[in-house]
């Protein structure tokens, strides 16, 4: 389990195989300068909590991963996220899995 470190104090989990896909479309975009929402839903207690993040470059960020090898990158799933970060919702994390689409998609 990897973890995102947001600002200074806010930590957030994903598993290192996530965690590595965002870390590649949030560092493309920060190299830009270009601010946008992150948002995912975890289900905390029996429940789907869903969290929104702004991402600036003003922001610290540090992605820590629990294992110490790279991870395979998805091609498809990539270009999913990277299209999401530019749409008015900002990068909504999805599953990797093809063909999958959010209930609330319009």
């Amino acid at each position: 389990m990897g973890t995102l470190i947001y600002g200074r104090t806010q930590e957030y989990h994903f598993d290192d195989r996530t965690l590595e896909h965002l870390r590649v479309v949030i560092v493309t975009r920060v190299r830009r300068n270009e601010s946008f929402f992150l948002t995912w839903t975890a289900h905390q207690h029996q429940r789907a909590v869903t969290t929104t993040l702004w991402i600036s470059a003003s922001i610290p960020i540090v992605f820590h991963f629990s294992d110490g090898e790279r991870v395979p990158l998805s091609r498809e799933w990539l270009q999913r996220l990277t299209k999401s970060s530019y749409s008015s919702r900002g990068l909504v994390l999805t599953p990797e899995h093809a063909g999958w689409e959010p209930h609330d998609s319009k």
